[in-house]
């Protein structure tokens, strides 16, 4: 019974946001570093995290990278999340590039009730290096597309239903990083510049928006601190908190704090021989935990 509860909770959750223009492919953490930490890292981010936090923070990523994680979110098996994303420098000073893919799908008795996916370009680059001070810049050309599967028909489970149709539309994620003598980060990212829609006609629906402030600070090699602020159109404020410690080369720990509403996050990362792999358990103060994992791969770029 008490699980039953749950999932109509969940579920109920869940379409109240899509209501509002919610499209779940924007699920707010989506790798286990970015859980981890509650996403306070946009000033720096490692690997297959910085496509999604704030595409300039790729500048900073030293090798490739190719990165696949998953998840249930608020851990219903009716809700999984799973990413890809890629990076690697481009040739003649031309900067980073990233490849990313995300997919969801809502499905209730084998029938699935909704499905979303989202394609992204990264392109991130140097607007001024010197001996002791960086300035990147970068952005991601997002492709968005949901299907919204089939009514529930006569039978009433959808097995008969008619086909709901389909809708997609473009975003525009604009992302800064400056970095100072390699212990001082700040990034300003904007996500959904443009001020996408999806849908037509009275189902259309404003993407949500936002605009993302942080701070990292490295005071040894074995600890960074991190910290932003979230601020939406109509939604109250969050601040963000994380902290890494590396314990040695192979194994690393994170934890970090929500406001609004007050999350916790914890997980690590174990890396050997160019493999990494993460997890993250994020809370939440009324549903269930979610259970998050990532395989990632470093490689030597091939220009």
């Amino acid at each position: 019974m008490r699980k039953q509860l749950i999932q109509i909770v969940t579920f109920s959750l869940f379409i109240f946001n899509f209501s509002f223009g919610q499209v779940t492919t924007n699920a707010t953490y989506k790798t286990p570093e970015m859980g981890a930490l509650m996403g306070s890292n946009i000033a720096l981010s490692s690997g297959g995290s910085s496509v999604f936090l704030n595409p300039a923070t790729l500048q900073t990523v030293e090798d490739g990278f190719v990165l696949a994680a998953t998840q249930q979110i608020f851990n219903q098996s009716f809700l999984p999340y799973n990413v890809l994303s890629t990076g690697f420098d481009l040739p003649s000073n031309l900067g980073s590039l990233g490849l990313s893919f995300e997919s969801m799908t809502v499905s209730y008795r084998d029938e699935t009730l909704s499905g979303e996916t989202a394609v992204g370009l990264s392109h991130a680059f140097t607007l001024r290096d010197d001996r002791i001070s960086t300035l990147n810049m970068g952005y991601t050309i997002k492709y968005l597309s949901v299907d919204y599967g089939e009514s529930a028909g006569t039978a009433g489970d959808g097995s008969n239903g008619m086909d709901l149709g389909s809708s997609s539309t473009f975003g525009i994620d604009l992302g800064f990083q400056a970095t100072l003598s390699k212990r001082h980060w700040l990034g300003v990212v904007v996500h959904n510049i443009n001020r996408p829609q999806i849908g037509s006609g009275s189902a259309t629906s404003m993407l949500p928006r936002d605009i993302q402030a942080g701070f990292s600070y490295a005071p040894t090699r074995q600890v960074v601190t991190s910290f932003s602020l979230v601020a939406s159109p109509g939604q109250t404020t969050q601040f963000h908190g994380g902290l890494e410690y590396a314990l040695n080369p192979f194994f690393t720990l994170r934890s970090g704090i929500q406001s609004a509403p007050n999350r916790f996050g914890t997980g690590f990362s174990f890396q050997a021989k160019g493999l990494a792999l993460d997890y993250a358990l994020v809370t939440h103060p009324v549903l269930p935990v979610t259970h998050q994992f990532s395989l990632a791969y470093a490689f030597a770029s091939p220009f």
